[in-house]
């Protein structure tokens, strides 16, 4: 067998990063943006701002549910690390309905051209379903 054909390193090409062409092209790649929505369906849901369901409700969009605990809001407003949450994904008869009480673990601006000019939090949690 020849150890070449499995030497992945045997088959690298040498780029030239100052030709004019490759800069041309690489010109017209700057402005494009990676959409990784994926395939979820977002929908709305309401977050209180304790464990507690007496608290005051405030309307967000869930955005991402990949499974494991891991959900992805947007809100109008921000959340600091460690906060707990809870969320009630039965509004608007959602067929996946239940309390869910989270740990936010990450808040950041949205950053996608359609969020400039407005609040647009991004908020990543961490939760378990709560029985009632």
């Amino acid at each position: 067998m020849n150890s070449e054909a499995k030497d992945p390193t045997s088959r690298l090409v040498d780029v030239d990063w100052n030709d004019p062409k490759l800069q041309e092209l690489l010109k017209k790649t700057e402005s494009l943006r990676l959409d990784n929505r994926g395939m979820f369906k977002a929908r709305r849901v309401l977050l209180r701002r304790s464990w507690h369901s007496s608290g005051a409700a405030s309307e967000v969009l869930l955005v991402a549910d990949p499974g494991g605990g891991k959900l992805t809001i947007l809100a109008d407003f921000p959340l600091d690390r460690g906060d707990p949450v809870t969320l009630d994904k039965e509004l608007a008869g959602n067929a996946e309905a239940g309390i869910l009480l989270c740990e936010v673990v990450g808040c950041r601006r949205g950053s996608r051209p359609e969020d400039a000019g407005r609040e647009v939090f991004v908020i990543d949690l961490l939760g378990s379903p709560r029985r009632r």
